[in-house]
């Protein structure tokens, strides 16, 4: 009987790793925070700068369509070039609407709707002020948003956009696209 005596082996149990619980809709908000804060802070800022820009470039334009338009007068070749200065005149005046309106709205909407209320980290305003067409309630500033991209030819409005689905879709609290009916008892 050569049995050999082996020494008990400890096992240990298995280490449980704590469960990680996303607040809403599979997002992190901690990790887009600093993103959604810094772009809804400086917003108004932004959009102000692009329609000065704007502006700039839809007056540099229309001079340069008129100037184009009188050299082509001059040389007597208006009929070749006059669809190319519609083209260029309808850019100069979609550059100056744009500008005009990016002006207004980081003024009168932006700066004290949004970017105050990200600087104060006020969450339910945000969430809360919104258009309500029926039973659906939409973002006032998501509109605004899609205003700036049409008119700033696809690109502003995203300064906008951005940090308010982030926090739509991922931030602290949860958003309501429907108004709850109240029920009513008798």
């Amino acid at each position: 009987m050569n049995e050999e005596i082996k020494p008990a082996v400890k096992k240990t149990p298995p280490v449980k790793k704590k469960a990680t619980v996303e607040k809403k809709q599979g997002g992190s908000w901690d990790s887009v925070k600093g993103i959604a804060i810094g772009m809804g802070k400086w917003s108004w800022i932004i959009i102000l700068l692009e329609g000065i820009i704007f502006i700039i470039l839809g007056i540099y334009i229309l001079a340069l369509a008129a100037f184009i338009g009188a050299q082509a007068e001059a040389a007597g070749v208006v009929g070749y070039v006059a669809a190319d200065l519609a083209s260029l005149t309808m850019y100069g005046i979609m550059y100056l609407i744009g500008g005009i309106l990016a002006l207004i709205f980081s003024v009168v909407f932006v700066k004290p709707r949004f970017s105050n209320k990200w600087a104060d980290e006020d969450y339910d305003y945000l969430l809360n002020d919104v258009i309500k067409i029926g039973n659906l309630r939409i973002p006032l500033m998501l509109i605004i948003g899609i205003i700036l991209e049409i008119f700033l030819l696809g690109w502003g409005g995203l300064i906008i956009i951005v940090p308010l689905l982030l926090l739509i879709f991922m931030g602290p609290k949860e958003y309501k696209w429907t108004e709850e009916e109240k029920q009513t008892s008798n």
